[in-house]
């Protein structure tokens, strides 16, 4: 695929909150430029890299990645921090948006949204053991810090992570990013978001896979489920006892709310 940058060169999330956030670039900034896009959202670790890259490998969508960071790679083309044509049909993972989720709206119309749930124990564990430091913290200032009683958020904000430990951190973002299925489910209507759970993507893929291609009118065939596995679904056991009650307190409750507006294949 050939790019090129219009700025600053951008090879990781520091480059990109430094050049396109925090300058406050809007990041959907080049959304309108493309026919029919494909949007894939929710809560980072919730299985959006795969049905993503199954979906831009499929027949009649075109596959732009121009490096080994998927969603950075879009992220950057949609913010317009490269120089791209579009030419064809495309799907970008926009877990990435965060707090700026509001330029969903300002998009009304114009793509179809893959909203995916995903349960509490996995996410948070994932969040805790297989995401960089840097990661969660971004992700807990943008979604979740606003959810800390003001004592506790006075602190945080005078001497940092140390005044919430990373278990609250991980779930108070979750929480902050997947409240954002509310506000989506009552702007967006039920021919642009489509609601889903990841663990009953996995356990009945042949169901959920070709609804999913039916909601974004793409031509279904059996050789794309076979990418959907099943390996990571045990995450949750690896918790102590400690960490499954204490997100089981936290994020449950929200994770139960959002699970009711999946949407209703029947």
């Amino acid at each position: 695929m050939n790019t090129r940058h219009t700025g600053p060169s951008i090879n990781d999330w520091k480059q990109f909150n430094r050049h396109v956030r925090d300058r406050k670039i809007p990041l959907l900034k080049r959304l309108s430029d493309f026919s029919d896009p494909i949007l894939v959202g929710g809560c980072q670790r919730s299985g959006t890299t795969m049905i993503s890259r199954i979906i831009t490998n499929s027949e009649g969508m075109v596959n732009y990645y121009f490096s080994n960071r998927d969603e950075l790679d879009a992220a950057q083309i949609l913010c317009g921090s490269v120089e791209y044509k579009p030419n064809g049909r495309h799907c970008f993972q926009t877990t990435y948006l965060n707090d700026s989720y509001h330029e969903y709206f300002e998009h009304k119309g114009e793509y179809k949204l893959l909203w995916i749930l995903r349960n509490p124990q996995s996410v948070v564990y994932s969040l805790l053991n297989n995401w960089r430091r840097f990661a969660l913290t971004n992700l807990f200032e943008a979604c979740g810090e606003k959810y800390l009683g003001s004592l506790q958020r006075n602190l945080y904000r005078i001497v940092g992570p140390i005044a919430v430990n990373r278990l609250q951190r991980a779930c108070l973002a979750y929480n902050g990013k997947v409240s954002q299925t509310f506000e989506l489910y009552e702007k967006l209507g039920k021919d642009q978001l489509l609601i889903l759970d990841y663990d009953q993507i996995i356990a009945s893929k042949e169901i959920f896979i070709p609804a999913i291609y039916k909601f974004i009118n793409l031509n279904y065939r059996a050789e794309y489920s076979k990418s959907i596995h099943s390996s990571s679904r045990n995450k949750a056991n690896k918790l102590s006892r400690y960490q499954a009650r204490i997100i089981h307190d936290l994020c449950d409750p929200v994770y139960t709310k959002a699970r009711s507006l999946i949407s209703d294949f029947k």
